[in-house]
């Protein structure tokens, strides 16, 4: 977990020293994009495969992975095709080069492959190999990055490509561990896709929900202020990812532990409060740390040329600490099948932030970025707070405590 983020930290630190604010704005848009193309691609497809792994035998999730699989490989060539064919246009969004904007689609795909792994490694509860998997994917990333931008000097290219290198060999493995596992035996089905497409769709609008929330500002600050403003804004934001990045882990740390516990003949309260306690827990400390340690990153770990970005730094860490506590309810409504749910949220946070977004950033610059995202992940967290609260009751905790303390 920490590793994670030290590792994420000390990448945005060596950066900020050898690119310019227009340099890492360009690397947050083309990110920032591929996030947004992620959700497509994706389809729901990653969460349908973990979701199912404990709700289907071995036989039956052999032919629910292969068929599912599918999916995003059909998707990726269609946005491939779509790509070449609009590619001046797309350029001007990216500010990229033609061979970075056609390789977003397969990008976005090993984006994809890598989140499914992860899942699987998590599900079956082989923690070593998770962190292995993890610790080697994050030292590979940051070994291209200092040798193609720190020694070669290939600014925001270098850090592109070393992104993708990594991405290509996070494919390779993965597939290497799903034929390991037999995951890639089933038969292929027609109905078995159509299947998975209808179980995913609901997460569509969840996925792009994270796009408009977490990725959007930068094009509207892009938009009305200009691309060096969006990297001093990235630069702040940078500081909250690694409460987003301590976030991540933990759900991969606590998802099974929740479902296990939701699945059960009778629900474990007991189990299930002291998940959500040390899940908030940590949160809560990371969010105090990170507020209080920013001026003193700012000051001796960022480069002077990234400095302006220290002001939008604490609002959007206590913004994620609301996207933690999000995180943390969000397998309640999964384990109860609440997909629909999730997508009226999901959709309620993206239309809240664009509509945020229009009028803040437009006014306030990229400081008003910043409130957006302070109101729409309080929204999402309060919303579905009382989600949960409908379906489980959340007396159920309070009174297993009460009767435990008895």
């Amino acid at each position: 977990m920490f590793f994670t983020a030290g590792v994420s930290f000390a990448t945005f630190s060596l950066l900020t020293r050898y690119l310019n604010e227009v340099d890492y704005g360009i690397i947050n848009l083309y990110n920032s994009a591929s996030i947004l193309l992620v959700s497509f691609i994706g389809c729901g497809v990653q969460f349908v495969l973990n979701v199912d792994y404990f709700s289907l035998n071995k036989e039956q999730y052999k032919s629910r992975f292969s068929n599912g699989i599918l999916i995003p490989f059909a998707i990726s060539l269609l946005f491939t095709l779509g790509f070449v064919i609009f590619l001046n246009p797309l350029r001007g969004v990216l500010k990229t080069n033609l061979f970075f904007a056609i390789i977003l689609p397969i990008t976005c795909l090993f984006i994809l492959f890598n989140d499914i792994t992860l899942g699987l490694i998590r599900n079956k509860e082989k923690h070593f190999l998770f962190a292995g998997f993890s610790i080697s994917k994050n030292l590979i990333e940051i070994s291209f990055a200092i040798l193609f931008v720190v020694y070669l000097g290939w600014d925001w290219r270098g850090r592109l490509a070393g992104s993708f290198i990594t991405l290509t060999a996070v494919g390779f493995f993965a597939f290497f561990f799903y034929t390991k596992w037999h995951f890639l035996k089933g038969k292929i089905k027609l109905n078995e896709i159509k299947q998975v497409i209808h179980q995913g769709l609901p997460f569509i609008p969840e996925r792009l929900a994270v796009f408009f929330i977490f990725y959007s500002d930068r094009f509207f600050i892009d938009h009305y202020e200009g691309t060096g403003d969006v990297g001093f804004y990235s630069a702040g934001a940078q500081i909250a990812v690694i409460l987003n990045l301590i976030s991540h882990s933990l759900n991969n740390t606590f998802y099974p532990y929740f479902y296990k516990r939701l699945n059960k003949s009778k629900i474990d309260y007991a189990g299930l409060r002291k998940g959500m306690l040390a899940f908030g827990g940590i949160s809560a400390a990371m969010m105090i740390i990170l507020i209080v340690v920013t001026p003193f990153i700012f000051k001796y770990f960022v480069g002077q040329t990234f400095r302006p970005g220290q002001r939008y730094a604490i609002n959007l860490v206590i913004a994620f600490f609301f996207w933690a506590l999000y995180n943390m309810l969000l397998p309640f409504l999964l384990s109860s099948r609440r997909n629909k749910l999730i997508m009226f949220i999901s959709i309620i946070g993206m239309l809240l932030s664009v509509t945020l977004n229009f009028f803040f950033v437009k006014k306030f610059g990229a400081l008003g970025a910043t409130y957006t995202s302070l109101t729409v992940f309080a929204t999402m967290f309060v919303i579905t707070l009382i989600s949960v609260h409908r379906i489980y009751n959340l007396k159920n905790f309070l009174l297993n405590n009460m009767n435990n303390l008895k």
